[in-house]
């Protein structure tokens, strides 16, 4: 069990709640519906906690591991643009130009168990034990080594549920999250119990999948939906007990979610207002992605969620914008997107839109978006080619926000819980280096 020994500590725990905003655990634990998460936050500082913006936990997890802006580490999102093609390519791990704090750790002699952590595919080397998160599509790359692929392919270990039965019937959803986190659950003590370690560190990600399929059951309060949403957190809240009891009393814990959540009421299709507004052309008429995209009709169009890119002479693979005009239309785009507005109530659904500066520094700035848009609650951005601009009949009910992530530590290792996702990997090393305060 956890204990609270000074600054003395020297191994550490973490638990990572996928997309759990600070504002649902405060209002559950103050209903006394997670008990194990309200006892064990009482023992430090649980706060609220900013994330990336766009708020995409491919890009939260890779600020988390490495302690930088995607400026430095390069993951822009779970997508991005081939070298030289308007195509889409989805980046991994091998792609991450940031060291992982655990990677340091490693190099310096100390063994870490790290399971479940989304965007560490496929798996790396290092002193301990990496189990991938998603998106991992083959198990036996998304673990290392190979004697951790062995137990866990005996035991059924699943690294993400199957979200289309979502969309078939919620009740076989929930029998997947439950089936999966049980899983999770047996590959994280017997991790916890069997190896020899210094930092361990599991990521439940079910959490994120209930939010996306099921937030409105929450929040409206559906008379079936809201009990089974709350029972999967009170399992949820067992297992943290059950983790937190294994822990020896030499062990700081803490425990963060990378970006917290909010009912959608609209989906947005910034491609389709960019098209509608002359910016953005294709080569038909029922263009399916970018790579339909007609380049020397276009001068601006959108990555996904909200990332918005000039179509830029010698940046692009057939760019028309010159340089010396991009910044007078960085600001027409920003204007434009900021006045967009919801066709039924005529409300404003852009809360702001950053520049590139304003976001990101580094060596890896240069491939980041000219600019970031971010909504107001309940106006959920994307990237896809659809006909319409806006869809009140969305497929989620649930989005995530950059403003809602939550953070703990307990008292052993810090006085102050970090108040930006980046701050992380400076107070995972704090045991070791002295320099957590």
């Amino acid at each position: 069990m956890i204990n609270n020994i000074g600054v003395e500590s020297r191994r550490i725990a973490i638990i990572g709640l996928d997309g759990t905003p600070y504002s649902f655990l405060k209002t559950e634990i103050e209903a006394g519906t997670l008990p194990n998460l309200g006892s064990l936050l009482s023992r430090g500082e649980f706060r609220q906690m900013e994330t990336e913006i766009p708020a995409i936990s491919s890009v939260a997890w890779a600020s988390f591991m490495t302690g930088v802006n995607p400026g430095e580490h390069g993951i822009y999102g779970f997508t991005d643009r081939k070298p030289g093609t308007y195509e889409i390519t989805f980046p991994n791990y091998s792609d991450l130009k940031a060291e992982p704090v655990w990677n340091r750790l490693s190099r310096e002699g100390k063994r870490c168990c790290v399971i479940n952590v989304p965007s560490t595919y496929p798996a790396q080397p290092l002193n301990g034990i990496l189990v991938a998160g998603f998106v991992a599509p083959n198990l036996e790359r998304a673990v290392y080594p190979s004697e951790a692929f062995d137990y866990l392919n005996r035991s059924g270990y699943r690294i993400d549920v199957d979200a289309a039965k979502a969309r078939e019937s919620l009740d076989a959803f929930l029998e997947d999250l439950h089936f999966t986190l049980e899983k999770r659950r047996e590959a994280a003590i017997h991790f916890l119990e069997s190896e020899r370690w210094d930092f361990f560190m599991c990521v439940f990600t079910g959490t994120d999948r209930l939010h996306h399929f099921m937030w409105k059951k929450y929040s409206e309060n559906d008379l079936t939906y809201k009990k089974e949403f709350l029972d999967y957190y009170r399992r949820v809240d067992e297992i943290i007990g059950e983790l937190a009891d294994l822990l020896p009393e030499d062990v700081s814990l803490l425990m963060l979610s990378d970006h917290g959540f909010c009912p959608i009421r609209n989906e947005l299709y910034l491609n389709t207002c960019l098209k509608e507004a002359g910016w953005l052309s294709f080569r038909n008429d029922e263009p399916r992605s970018l790579a339909d995209m007609d380049p020397l009709g276009s001068r601006v169009y959108c990555l996904d969620p909200s990332r918005i890119y000039l179509n830029l002479a010698g940046r692009e693979p057939e760019g028309i914008v010159k340089n010396e005009d991009a910044a007078g239309l960085i600001d027409e785009v920003k204007d434009f997107i900021e006045e967009l507005r919801a066709p039924d109530t005529g409300e404003k659904v852009i809360d702001r839109v950053l520049r590139r500066d304003e976001l990101y520094s580094g060596p890896m700035a240069g491939m980041g978006p000219d600019l970031v848009a971010i909504p107001r609650r309940g106006f959920d951005l994307k990237g896809r080619i659809m006909p319409q601009s806006f869809d009140d009949k969305p497929l989620f009910e649930g989005m995530h926000t950059h403003d809602d992530a939550f953070s703990f530590v307990d008292s052993s290792i810090i006085r102050r819980a970090p108040g930006h996702i980046r701050e992380y990997a400076s107070v995972i090393r704090s045991p070791w280096t002295m320099s957590g305060d």
